[in-house]
């Protein structure tokens, strides 16, 4: 029986903020501005009504009266007046008019226009002309109300000031967008997390019930602020220029200028802010081809991604002596001093390719070189889509223990590991009761806050029981929510044998490394591992796997590098896929009435079973959507509502078909479209339905590159396909059987399948 579903009291929104604002006072005295101080004090002196008004924690900034009416509040009016009387709220001005149309009703507007109009009636006539609103129809949108509005001649403000409603504007914005920031480390007015713990949703209080500020000194708590308010103005600076490319050299100069005058903070975490915000700002500079300013911003900047932008600058800006000194110096300066791997690994790759005397003729970077020399391993074309499943299933019929670890191995052993320090030590880095990550982790605090604890308990991980330390921690968190790594019921059988088994070397375990540098720099060290975990006497194993197509990413390449470092054996793999020449395909068509697989349904099914060339069977149904057919899938498939009222639905013949795409491929032309409706109905039957699948669009592409056309109707003219029928399923499917045996001619000739 599921647990009756928690009532809310009815005030509960005020009992949230003033729980938000009651923590805050208790733990960021030090920090408070004048601003966020008087506003604390001068709502705590507001009568219950006024609190209970429900605008501070709302979205937007403008409100009228009649959306603030509420039954345990009475008349707003007077309530108004009081909170206008202690400088929350004011009347609405002309800079507050763009918020204003955001929220208007239709109805209001229209109301508004009615009022203009008559302005305008009454107005004399002048040299210009009387602005023309006969055009204007109650029957239009909401947007088109509203263009015709902003191009009236008149006085909105006067005209708003007549209308039945009262409207005010939020005041004091600043001062409360800084408490809240204080309290959840971002700008954030949403409360919903206070409803969902009252709600029995989000479980608070399994780490610690004491909390350390999250700033201590107010200069730096300013410039955390600062540096918080300007990654959404920089996200709407990109949207504005969009629209007004012109202004973006002056706009950016003006933002360069903010920035140099943004301090370079001791702290390592308001660092990587700083940072961030002038790489956002060069990538937009770049975007308009500012290279000037967009160096300027990645000088700001410190450490990589900023530095290889800054180093491809350089190199761009011309093949002139100093131009092409000023490149090598700096690639020469990140190879001494890096301040990542991948930062590294950029450095020595770009150096060689341009400078080094034996990079002659190299052409394939680094990253590609890696990829291109990784060996082949064939895997069965049933796995087409699910690379990772096909290399586990190859390996774990070699006898190898298999597991898709990924990222989550490694989170979840350094969560487990360092638990106590990220989640219950008197001085972790959480700051209120919402968070289940340590702030600290990204900034590298985390190490220099715990570096003996964490050193000591490095030296644990190659003692005999490590293991044993490791499943009581299992033990005692399971299940426990945080934000580093997910619980699953085969986590101990994965972490047990990485800790048992992990190289010895010089005494230190080689996970010690790994989780030193997760410790010292998470957010760089914290992905890019290994798909696949393998085990098998003892021994482990860590694979990348790269299907056909694949890249291999930077962080991917560091991370495998590092595991090697450390004494593990870490590899990439790359798969090719093996072509059965008696492999089962079922070349299937659809026709529905719509192109939304989860919204539109099957009218017709045409399928054809194929091996090693020849046609085994055939499926052919019309079906009964139980709905309407649009004129249009009529007019292009000529199948009518009428045809249909006889037909089956799709439960009817679920089983047969299951039965008919038994142990096949799933062939289609655009097979994700076909596939998703069959599924989509398989799903309504609740009948589980999962296929290898093979799209002939795409090989056709890979395979036959540049026709003019990939159409199933093109390809037929192209080839000399037979096709009398198009868009009835049955006809479209035989038609597509000839198009595999075109790409299987070629995926099974070895020299033409690998070009």
């Amino acid at each position: 029986m599921a647990a009756p579903r928690k009532e809310l009291d009815s005030g509960y929104y005020l009992q949230h903020f003033n729980e938000l604002l009651q923590f805050v006072a208790a733990h960021y005295q030090g920090v408070l501005t004048a601003d966020s101080q008087a506003l604390l004090q001068d709502f705590a002196s507001l009568s219950a009504a006024a609190q209970q008004l429900r605008m501070l924690n709302r979205k937007g900034t403008v409100f009228a009266d009649t959306e603030l009416s509420y039954s345990e509040i009475g008349p707003p009016g007077p309530v108004l007046d009081e909170l206008s009387l202690a400088g929350f709220i004011a009347p609405l001005t002309e800079p507050d008019l763009a918020d204003f149309w955001l929220r208007l009703s239709k109805d209001t507007l229209w109301q508004l226009l009615q009022l203009a109009k008559t302005e305008l009636a009454n107005a004399e006539q002048t040299h210009t002309g009387q602005a023309d609103t006969s055009s204007i129809k109650k029957s239009h949108t909401k947007p088109q109300l509203l263009g015709a509005a902003l191009k009236l001649p008149v006085n909105w403000l006067a005209l708003i000031a007549r209308l039945p409603l009262r409207y005010v504007v939020l005041q004091r914005q600043d001062a409360l967008n800084y408490i809240y920031f204080l309290y959840f480390g971002r700008i954030e007015a949403n409360l919903a997390l206070f409803t969902l713990r009252d709600l029995g949703i989000r479980q608070t209080g399994q780490f610690k019930q004491q909390f350390t500020p999250r700033f201590t000194d107010p200069a730096q708590a300013l410039l955390a602020y600062q540096l918080a308010k300007a990654k959404p103005a920089i996200i709407e600076l990109g949207k504005q220029l969009k629209k007004q490319p012109d202004n973006a050299g002056p706009v950016l100069s003006q933002w360069l200028a903010a920035v140099a005058q943004w301090p370079l903070p001791d702290d390592n975490a308001l660092l990587l802010k700083r940072s961030e915000r002038c790489y956002q700002l060069g990538k937009l500079a770049e975007q308009y081809q500012l290279t000037d300013i967009a160096i300027a911003f990645y000088q700001q900047s410190n450490g990589f991604p900023a530095s290889e932008r800054l180093a491809r600058l350089y190199a761009q800006q011309g093949q002139t002596g100093d131009n092409q000194e000023r490149c090598q110096q700096y690639l020469q300066q990140l190879l001494d001093d890096p301040s990542c791997d991948e930062e590294w690994l950029f450095a020595d790759d770009f150096y060689q390719r341009k400078f080094s005397e034996s990079s002659t003729g190299r052409k394939r970077s680094q990253l590609t070189q890696l990829l291109h020399d990784a060996p082949l391993v064939g895997i069965d074309e049933l796995y087409l889509g699910k690379a990772e499943q096909g290399l586990m299933a190859h390996y774990a019929a070699q006898g190898y223990t298999v597991f898709h670890a990924e990222n989550n191995l490694w989170l979840a052993l350094f969560g487990l590991w360092f638990w106590h320090e990220l989640f219950e030590h008197n001085n972790s880095a959480l700051h209120n009761p919402f968070e289940r990550r340590p702030r600290n982790l990204a900034s590298g605090g985390f190490y220099q806050q715990f570096e003996n604890e964490i050193e000591h308990k490095l030296t644990q991980l190659a003692q005999q029981a490590a293991a044993t330390t490791l499943l009581s921690a299992l033990t005692a968190h399971y299940g426990k929510a945080n934000s580093l790594f997910y619980w699953h019921s085969d986590l101990a059988e994965q972490l047990l044998p990485l800790l048992q088994y992990a190289p010895l070397a010089n005494g230190e375990s080689a996970l010690a490394p790994v989780l030193r540098a997760m410790a010292q720099d998470f957010s760089r060290h914290s992905s890019g591992y290994p798909d696949l975990f393998l085990i098998k006497d003892h021994q482990l194993e860590f694979i990348e796997v790269k299907a056909p197509g694949d890249k291999i990413q930077r962080h991917q390449l560091a991370r495998l590098l590092a595991l090697n470092n450390a004494g593990f054996n870490a590899r990439i793999e790359k798969l090719q896929w093996i072509v059965d020449p008696n492999r089962l395909y079922v070349v299937l068509d659809v026709e529905t009435t719509g192109g939304k697989a989860g919204a539109d349904r099957v009218i017709e099914i045409g399928a054809v079973k194929v091996q090693a060339g020849e046609v085994l069977g055939t499926f052919s149904t019309l079906l009964n959507p139980g709905r309407y057919i649009p004129s249009f899938i009529t007019r292009l498939t000529g199948i009518n509502s009428a045809m249909v009222a006889d037909a089956p639905g799709f439960a009817d013949i679920a089983a047969k078909l299951a039965e008919f795409l038994q142990g096949a491929v799933f062939v289609a032309h655009n097979a994700k479209f076909d596939y998703g409706f069959i599924r989509a109905e398989f799903a309504r039957c609740e009948i589980p339905f999962d296929m290898p699948q093979l799209c002939t669009v795409v090989n056709m592409r890979r395979y036959y590159p540049g026709l003019a056309s990939y159409s199933l109707g093109k390809l037929c003219e192209q080839f000399d396909i037979k096709l009398t029928n198009h868009h009835r399923a049955l006809d479209d499917a035989t038609a597509t059987v000839e198009l595999l045996k075109l790409i299987n001619a070629r995926r099974c000739t070895p020299q033409l399948a690998t070009t």
